[in-house]
């Protein structure tokens, strides 16, 4: 009898603790996806991220993700990312990100091997952009392709994706 009890009470316990436990993720400050018609990337086509920033003092990643199809024809993309936000005081080097900087991804090894996350016929391909503390405000994120081609084919979506620093 004592052990009927002892298992009724595991079945009240475990989902609390279950739900505490999946609350302690790092839940993102910002997290924005830009869809790409017909998985084709335009070279006018510049998605621009607003994110608003607390002006803590917590450090904060700025991750881009670029998913492709496995029929992207090249091994690595250039992009101009172009960072506006305030200056503040008590962030004296932010004017140094401020600016528009130029990012490469490598998409692909030398043999052909895709380099990110690959799930069916889509891969993921990471960038940490910035692992920094920002001032109090919005800032625009707005990102470029820096190819001369006019398009570039099989490139499904863009997402940014803000949190805070994990050390």
């Amino acid at each position: 009898m004592m052990r009927k009890k002892f298992d009724v009470h595991i079945l009240y316990i475990l989902p609390v603790l279950l739900l505490v436990f999946y609350s302690c993720g790092d839940n993102p400050l910002f997290m924005k996806t830009h869809k790409f018609q017909d998985n084709q990337w335009k070279q006018n086509e510049k998605p621009i991220f607003k994110v608003n920033f607390p002006g803590d003092t917590i450090t904060y990643d700025v991750l881009f993700t670029l998913r492709s199809t496995i029929d992207y024809s090249y091994n690595n993309i250039w992009l101009y990312i172009n960072t506006k936000g305030p200056e503040c005081k008590e962030c004296p080097t932010i004017g140094s990100i401020l600016r528009r900087a130029p990012v490469e991804i490598k998409m692909a090894k030398p043999n052909g091997e895709w380099i990110g996350n690959k799930s069916g016929t889509y891969v993921d391909h990471k960038l940490k952009f910035r692992q920094r503390r920002f001032c109090k405000g919005e800032y625009s994120f707005e990102v470029e392709q820096g190819v001369t081609i006019g398009t570039l084919d099989e490139l499904s979506d863009l997402t940014i994706e803000v949190k805070p620093t994990v050390w």
